[in-house]
């Protein structure tokens, strides 16, 4: 009498209407001529009319091991309630866009077929939880696959796909990815074939670096560093999402053998925690940090508390308020002094050498520096403010075996009569340290022939002049410890490589087991920031980070009264118990070394530690250039005061400049 619905199907309970099975029961021998194309005589070719033309109830279908080319378009209609679908080993080619409707669909297996793509309306299937197309011809995914609200797991093994979406890498509700066997270049398929931890660990990344970064912006914009990139990776990425992919790409061991030697200190994947951008802003926060602590440290270096007070504001200073006397009058305003020049001597070398730190080459560059200065910023000599090294560079030797010279003229001085140390009395424990380091310096050679290295000096001036602030205690001043921060750079994941760099270049001119120990502890610091396992917000993380290096550094010493002046130095928080006006002692290389670990413990800013630093005197340069290097390290470029960034003089910043770029191309920064 009215609408009725009628198919042949042989009536059943409600309870067995659950699931249709229209799968075929196969032998082994079956199995293996299915799959090379050999499909039995009673395999399905098409989902049956009598499904097709009426409405049912079942929530599971299973069509397994069948023929079947296409889904009928008219399906989510006459099938509303599957939750599951089984339609692996057909011969599928496409889905139909009306897939999208089948609301209630949980689990999809679709393996062994041969798709090609899947429609546009994929992504609405809102509670698709678990998804398997493997061994497909898929050559790409929905770009916005990852954003399907339910998706758990993920199976896309045994396809042609050569990307995978960064949507997957934003997905909170995926835990299982699967997609090994493709073809893929991002991610590389290396990392995918290592299993789907490693594949969601490296898209998540990936996505975090591509996303804008949305943090509240401060009052004053931030600064921004004038990145040129070379062209030290050619990826075989074709319109990359962003710089930052391809540099984690470039971290894979799929990178090619060009890229490498283009990028000889390019972290392995996971050397860091830090994001790749947030990686370059602490590289130049830290030579840009280090310049600006030696620029504004020279206002009060050699003064007395009261002269600081009276010639400077005590909340800022500006480059052109320096006063110019004999300690200052060689420098221009806005210009670093030997300090950081002794730094970039270092990274000079880094860069001529491929990342290698060679103390050999580090010694002609010092040797000629000292003669010449840097002749491109109008230099005529280089000032020499450390008293050790004045010694050294009038060794004839000195160029072809630092390590040899550097010790025999600190055994020479421990000699000399106490009359002539201004009182130093050596213990005859620090004669069993110093005979120790004797006997484990080895002497190198090398026939290599550097570049010529190349300052800003108004005048000329003596290499007897007057600007050392003094260090009674031979060998042990802060002329080593002003340049070791730029060594926590190359390898910075391999401490052992950080301290074996350090005391390489710290020996060729300071052999002494405290200025060893100090320069250590810097340089490690530094490695442990780049680092990034802890965020540095509280101080148990501080502390965490000082311990390690403090342990590296400890090592190296050998009496105890040298172990008490560490200790005492690594463990100070009061800048006031720094006495850096000590008598005898303000360029002792303890000084700049407590001096960084309390700017480094401290809540406050880069410009209130700079500032109680600059004001405390004493060689407030050296104590400044180590602080700023830290501190640069920890906040970055981009939050270092901006009208001290921009008071270094133009002429200098712009050749910094280049060779920080060419310091970030070597790590393969974006």
């Amino acid at each position: 009498m009215g609408n009725y619905e009628t198919h042949d199907l042989a009536p059943v309970r409600d309870d067995e209407r659950k699931e249709l099975n229209l799968s075929r029961r196969i032998t082994y021998k079956q199995y293996c001529k299915h799959v090379r194309g050999i499909f039995h005589e009673g395999c399905l070719t098409e989902i049956p009319w009598n499904i097709r033309d009426s409405i049912s109830l079942y929530e599971r279908m299973t069509v397994a091991f069948n023929a079947i080319p296409e889904i009928p378009p008219e399906m989510p209609l006459r099938l509303p309630h599957l939750h599951t679908i089984d339609l692996s080993h057909n011969v599928l080619e496409t889905l139909p866009e009306s897939f999208g409707l089948q609301f209630h669909l949980r689990t999809l297996i679709l393996r062994n077929n041969r798709l090609k793509s899947l429609p546009e309306s994929f992504v609405h299937l809102v509670k698709l939880e678990k998804i398997d197309l493997s061994n497909n011809l898929l050559k790409e995914l929905p770009q916005d696959i990852g954003n399907m609200e339910a998706i758990q797991k993920l199976n896309v093994s045994g396809n042609k796909l050569r990307q995978l979406p960064l949507s997957l890498g934003a997905s909170t509700t995926l835990v299982l990815l699967m997609a090994q066997q493709n073809r893929l270049y991002e991610p590389p398929q290396a990392i995918c074939d290592e299993g789907s931890d490693v594949t969601l660990n490296f898209l998540r990344k990936l996505y975090k670096n591509s996303k804008p970064v949305h943090e509240k912006r401060p009052l004053t914009p931030l600064n921004e560093f004038p990145r040129v990139r070379g062209n030290q990776l050619h990826s075989a990425v074709p319109n990359p999402h962003s710089a930052n992919m391809q540099y984690i790409q470039s971290q894979t061991h799929t990178t090619n053998t060009p890229s490498r030697i283009k990028t000889p200190l390019l972290p392995p994947l996971g050397a860091s925690s830090l994001e790749s951008d947030v990686l370059k802003d602490r590289v130049v926060g830290l030579l840009y940090g280090a310049a600006i602590g030696d620029a504004l440290g020279l206002a009060t270096r050699g003064m007395s508390r009261d002269e600081c007070s009276f010639y400077y504001d005590t909340e800022d200073i500006d480059y052109t308020q320096i006063l110019q006397d004999r300690q200052r009058v060689l420098w221009r305003p806005g210009d670093w002094t030997s300090n950081f020049d002794s730094m970039l001597l270092v990274l000079d070398s880094i860069l001529a050498w491929a990342g290698v730190v060679d103390e050999l080459d580090f010694a002609k560059r010092l040797k000629e520096w000292s003669e010449k200065g840097y002749p491109e910023l109008g230099d005529t000599e280089g000032i020499v403010l450390s008293s050790t090294i004045k010694k050294l560079l009038v060794e004839r030797d000195f160029t072809e075996n630092p390590h040899s010279v550097a010790t025999r003229v600190y055994l020479q001085e421990l000699d000399t009569p106490a009359s002539e140390q201004n009182g130093y009395l050596v213990s005859e424990d620090e004669r069993s340290s110093i005979s120790s380091i004797s006997s484990s310096i080895s002497s190198m050679s090398s026939d290599r022939s550097p570049r010529s290295p190349c300052k800003r000096l108004l005048h000329s001036v003596s290499s007897e002049s007057e600007f050392d602030v003094g260090c009674d205690q031979p060998g042990v001043d802060n002329g080593a410890i002003v340049r070791t921060a730029i060594l926590g750079v190359p390898n910075f994941f391999d401490l052992t490589e950080v301290q074996n760099n350090t005391l390489r270049i710290t020996k060729s001119t300071h052999p002494s087991p405290l200025s060893q120990a100090a320069c250590c502890v810097i340089s490690v610091i530094i490695a442990c920031m780049f680092q990034g396992k802890n965020e540095m917000q509280t101080s148990k993380e501080i502390e965490e980070i000082i311990t390690i290096a403090r342990d590296q550094g400890r090592k190296l010493l050998v009496t105890n009264e040298e172990k008490a002046d560490f200790e005492y130095y690594c463990s100070l928080q009061d800048l006031d118990r720094l006495d850096v006006n000590e008598y005898g002692k303000m360029s002792y290389c303890m000084k700049p070394l407590g001096a960084a670990l309390i700017c480094l413990r401290s809540r406050e800013s880069f410009k209130d530690c700079m500032m109680r630093l600059i004001l405390a005197a004493g060689d407030s340069n050296s104590n400044c250039c180590v602080a700023g290097a830290i501190l640069g390290s920890k906040v970055g470029f981009s939050r270092l005061p901006k009208h001290w960034v921009h008071g270094l003089r133009k002429k200098q910043t712009a050749w910094l400049n280049v060779k920080v770029n060419l310091l970030l191309d070597m790590i393969g920064l974006p």
